[in-house]
């Protein structure tokens, strides 16, 4: 994955039930994992526990490029019972505290996990390796797991429901309906708080406002269509939920610098 500045390319807040492994291989990402914040810069890498609501963006640089592997739990444990999966596996699902664990030369077996990181990069790339492959990267997964395990908690603190259920829902709720006329009400009342109360909630997640990160929503999926589409800018606007072709035009500029045609121009030019 390529993140840069120019382009206003991040990853926006996102869950899976995969476990996920990432190694930064240029410039620095800034992982956002639940509560914490994560600076991972070259060389380093990143554990981001199974759902999980995460976001990854360049940090403080133009561009940033990261390797990132995912694997369900079943990989690990086809079956979910047995002692691999009840001491190995699901101790790490469970844990409501374990958001994430940044991989680095200081963690015990850092400097090893890091190394398999960087061979699984080097033969996902080889694309003229011939059959079986992908034994070799299944090996190295299980390797890691083998050595991440030992760098991981060994108490479970299990919680009820699953973690990040509320944010999740509010993130699903504008992601789902981002074209649609959103408001707070109906937020609030989707995840069953008050209106106060949810945005306090949302912007102790995030740092920002609810209507800040869906008005930022809209516009990146403005970017999508205006890369992908020949459509026209007003009714680009209108799909993405802006009330007005000039309210959409000042917010792009706002962001951007740039207006939705130059963007769209310079976005031909570079291609």
């Amino acid at each position: 994955s390529h993140l840069s500045s120019e382009t206003y390319d991040y990853i926006d807040w996102h869950w899976h039930l995969e476990f996920q492994l990432c190694l930064t291989q240029e410039g620095t990402v800034l992982w956002d994992v639940g509560e914490e914040e994560f600076i991972v810069p070259e060389g380093e890498g990143i554990f981001i526990n199974t759902q999980r609501v995460h976001m990854a963006s360049a940090f403080q640089c133009e561009k940033a490029t990261f390797f990132c592997v995912d694997f369900l739990p079943d990989f690990l444990s086809p079956e979910r019972k047995g002692k691999l999966y009840e001491e190995h596996v699901r101790p790490v699902m469970n844990n409501v505290s374990l958001q994430g664990l940044q991989i680095d030369t200081t963690l015990g077996k850092g400097k090893e996990i890091l190394k398999n990181l960087e061979e699984m990069a080097l033969q996902f790339e080889n694309v003229q390796d011939g059959k079986g492959r992908e034994f070799i990267l299944a090996g190295e997964v299980l390797q890691i797991w083998f050595l991440l395990r030992q760098e991981l908690p060994t108490n479970s603190e299990s919680g009820d429901g699953e973690p990040d259920e509320r944010f999740r829902h509010l993130l699903m709720y504008m992601q789902n309906h981002y074209s649609e006329g959103i408001t707070l009400d109906a937020l609030a009342t989707h995840v069953g708080l008050s209106r106060s109360e949810c945005c306090r909630y949302f912007k102790k997640r995030t740092g920002r406002t609810l209507m800040d990160y869906l008005t930022q929503y809209r516009l990146h999926k403005s970017m999508e269509e205006l890369r992908q589409s020949d459509k026209s800018i007003s009714r680009i606007a209108q799909d993405c939920g802006f009330q007005s072709q000039s309210y959409y035009t000042k917010r792009f500029r706002e962001l951007t610098g740039v207006t939705p045609r130059q963007f769209r121009k310079r976005i031909a030019k570079n291609s």
